[in-house]
């Protein structure tokens, strides 16, 4: 055979290999309605990491220093509240934890003035990892011998790495239309990114000659979420980035007990009603969130 036609068959054979192996990638920045199903999912998992103020901020001494751990109850999503992939189509595996917890630490500061850090550390529970920074500084705003107010700027900044799209789960069901649908090939190494700054409005009764203070707060929220696709499904490649912000709102109701002499220990209920927009459906409703959450604090100094 002569050697320009080897050649020839030769780059043929390659290019036919290429292309058999070659798969679409869905490589593209979609800005997506802050009410799409996808985008509920975002701001109810963002939701549910808020940091509260548990009450009325306090009037610290300057220096004084107070460690807290707050847990929290997450509900469980029906099969059509977890549909939310695929603008609404796909369900989506996001029921991975009933509870969310944190170390928070909070710092007196000059002017009435306190500062609280709240951190999720990157711990991987069950294919899915939070990295979450929490920041408040809070202040009195008035006290009396029956009313306190209080307000709080807050932020919080971080990511929430885990298979989302396609679930180790989904990838080990192979091609079984029932258990994988979408046909994913692995699981996938999605990230939702997280950036939120907020204003909370605290009130609190004091009950004379009582422990307890019971309060209530109400906050909104301004949310710039991103989530960053990383699957490969049916043949395809899917690096699809989904950005969407909007504003929300959320209330507490709670009550503090503070009869001890360094510690106190705060319950309470969260709300935040979260507009959906849920295919076949055009019109939006409410997809809220209701969960109870609970911090105790400890005075180091």
């Amino acid at each position: 055979m002569k050697p320009k036609k080897l050649l020839l068959i030769s780059i043929l054979t390659a290019s036919l290999a290429t292309a058999a192996d070659a798969q679409f990638v869905f490589d593209s920045i979609e800005t997506i309605d802050f009410d799409r199903a996808e985008a509920w999912a975002m701001k109810y998992v963002t939701s549910a990491a808020l940091q509260t103020g548990f009450g009325v901020p306090r009037a610290l001494e300057p220096g004084s220093i107070e460690l807290g751990f707050e847990a929290g109850w997450l509900p469980s999503l029906s099969e059509d509240e977890r549909r939310v992939g695929f603008n609404g189509t796909k369900v989506e595996d996001i029921n991975r934890s009933s509870i969310f917890a944190r170390p928070r630490l909070l710092v007196g500061l000059p002017a009435k003035l306190s500062l609280e850090l709240g951190y999720v550390p990157p711990i991987e529970l069950d294919g899915v990892e939070p990295n979450l920074l929490s920041l408040a500084l809070g202040r009195p705003i008035h006290e009396s011998n029956r009313l306190r107010l209080g307000l709080r700027l807050t932020a919080l900044q971080g990511t929430v790495e885990g298979d989302i799209v396609c679930s180790a789960d989904e990838a080990a069901a192979g091609s079984d239309p029932a258990l994988n649908p979408f046909l994913c090939e692995a699981p996938s190494e999605d990230e939702l990114e997280i950036s939120v700054y907020g204003l909370e409005l605290s009130a609190a009764l004091r009950i004379p000659g009582s422990s307890l203070e019971p309060y209530a707060s109400l906050a909104y929220n301004e949310m710039d979420l991103e989530f960053q696709i990383d699957a490969r499904w049916a043949g395809i490649i899917d690096r699809t980035l989904q950005r969407t912000d909007g504003d929300t709102w959320h209330a507490t109701l709670g009550v503090q007990y503070s009869g001890w002499q360094r510690s106190s220990l705060a319950f309470e209920l969260f709300y935040t009603p979260l507009d959906v927009v849920r295919p076949p459906a055009t019109g939006s409703r409410t997809g809220e969130l209701f969960n109870a959450r609970v911090l105790y604090r400890f005075k180091i100094r």
